[in-house]
């Protein structure tokens, strides 16, 4: 979390162009099996981190959360927001259909650490390690991403506004290469469905295209098996 914080300007700092723009749609569906098993499954799309171009993506995973917070927060949706502690594992599949339909195949293993801060803020510090196995070669990425976020009404919509900060360290080229900053809001839209909004401007030193303007649209489902 310190790396990131200390990487932050770097970014910030390179604005040079030029400049893409794109819309990346994603549903991720979500069931508990119980209190602490939790299988995951994606489909969407993606900015590639190597192309100048989009990849579509699908994968599925399983976590598991340890040690609930004492006092939940206001009316969630997503249970594991409760949680100080969660691993996970998963595989994601992808193709960048317009780079000569690359594929790739990745394996992910995730821990994720929850603060809460001042203010009714909750501070989540997620570490990331990926296998990547892209075109016959194999190399692997660590991720840190850094999220803020408060949970509010407004009269009777219940909202979260969130921002983050994520930078991307990979084994090819032994330095950080890649660094995220979004901001957004997490809209509850029925009983077990939320809608993420999100604006993520994205910069990355190996890229054709060093800047990205991305607005993202996530329709989250969380579904709870039947005692």
């Amino acid at each position: 979390m310190v790396l990131l914080l200390l990487m932050i300007p770097i970014g910030i700092g390179a604005q040079d162009p030029p400049t893409a723009y794109e819309f990346d749609p994603e549903l991720n569906v979500n069931v508990d099996l119980n209190k602490v098993v939790r299988f995951e499954f994606n489909a969407g799309r993606e900015r590639s981190d190597e192309f100048a171009s989009s990849k579509w993506k699908v994968s599925a995973g399983a976590s598991f959360r340890i040690k609930p917070f004492r006092k939940t927060f206001l009316d969630l949706v997503d249970s594991v927001i409760q949680n100080r502690y969660v691993f996970a594992a998963a595989y994601e599949y992808s193709r960048t259909p317009d780079a000569g339909n690359r594929i790739e195949h990745r394996g992910i293993l995730e821990g994720t650490v929850r603060y809460k801060v001042p203010a009714g803020m909750l501070m989540t510090d997620r570490n990331r390690v990926e296998l990547r196995w892209v075109d016959n070669g194999f190399h692997v990425r660590y991720r840190n991403r850094l999220i803020l976020e408060r949970r509010m009404r407004l009269m009777k919509l219940k909202l979260s506004p969130f921002v983050a900060a994520e930078a991307i360290w990979d084994q090819r080229y032994n330095h950080w290469n890649v660094f995220k900053y979004i901001g957004g809001v997490q809209l509850r839209m029925a009983r077990w469905t939320t809608v993420d909004l999100r604006y993520e401007r994205q910069h990355c030193k190996i890229c054709s295209t060093s800047d990205t303007n991305i607005v993202g649209l996530t329709l989250n489902i969380f579904l709870r098996r039947k005692r």
